[in-house]
């Protein structure tokens, strides 16, 4: 088993220097939450581990209360990781650790449809998709034979996993110190050998062309997203350093990188 963990802007900022030199084997990225919600430091924290050769996943923290939001949550993660080198899964976060989904009465059953659709859709685009819960949800809430076909990361703080389904990935604690993140962070062991798995199927290639454009006088960022065809925002997050903090102050000479993807 390798040992990994999971981190969001929640952990804050991360030496990731620091990170690699501990027994991490692989670190989950939150892309993000809701419809068209990044996580602010998914970028900052997507370069850090390819500039220290620390392998990748994604999960995505679902708001949705239906298949539609499901499916447009899901275009969103594919629109934002389209063209970046993923080479563990891609999961849905199915929880409601605020409330959200009790208070406008979403039922099991609909979270059933909406593991299944945006599962369904990553996995179309060519993806190695999974659904992440805690070990009450995966046994009484969305226990459904539609989604034994995924992969399940399965959440719970024990020394033991009593999940009883196939599963890959095992969250076995909330509290795990690692040096260069200085809050308590989460440990994960993976079961599987993603790597190797999604490499033999050619998963997760996503139309991996980086293209660098050099900014002209009058550019703004809405009009270099049209060219290729994805969201200012995502160009924006891509670029974050050379840019600065004001996405509408860009410069002439600048280069941004762009990871271009097709929107379906």
């Amino acid at each position: 088993m390798k040992m990994g963990i999971d981190i969001s802007s929640h952990n804050g900022y991360i030496d990731m220097a620091k990170v690699k030199k501990s027994n991490v084997s692989f670190i989950i990225l939150r892309v993000g939450y809701g419809i068209e919600n990044l996580d602010e430091y998914f970028f900052r924290n997507y370069k850090e581990v390819q500039k220290y050769n620390i392998p990748v996943g994604v999960y995505f923290y679902s708001y949705a209360t239906n298949k539609v939001e499901a499916l447009k949550e899901a275009q969103f993660v594919m629109n934002t990781i389209r063209g970046l080198n993923i080479e563990y899964p891609v999961y849905i976060d199915m929880e409601d650790s605020d409330g959200y989904k009790n208070s406008r009465r979403v039922t099991y059953s609909t979270c059933i449809d909406i593991c299944e659709a945006f599962c369904d859709f990553i996995e179309k685009q060519g993806y190695y998709v999974g659904i992440y819960a805690n070990l009450d949800w995966l046994n009484n809430k969305i226990n459904n034979s539609r989604l034994d076909r995924f992969d399940k990361w399965v959440a719970q703080w024990n020394d033991k996993c009593d999940y009883k389904k196939k599963y890959g990935l095992w969250q076995y604690s909330s509290k795990g110190k690692i040096s260069g993140i200085n809050t308590n962070v989460d440990l994960n062991y993976a079961l599987k050998d993603y790597m190797q798995i999604i490499k033999s199927a050619n998963l997760n290639q996503g139309n991996k062309l980086e293209k660098n454009y050099i900014i002209k006088k009058g550019d703004t960022l809405s009009e270099i997203a049209q060219k290729y065809n994805i969201d200012w925002q995502i160009i924006y997050e891509q670029n974050k350093e050379i840019i600065g903090d004001n996405p509408d102050l860009i410069i002439p000479g600048q280069i941004l990188t762009i990871y271009k993807g097709e929107r379906e």
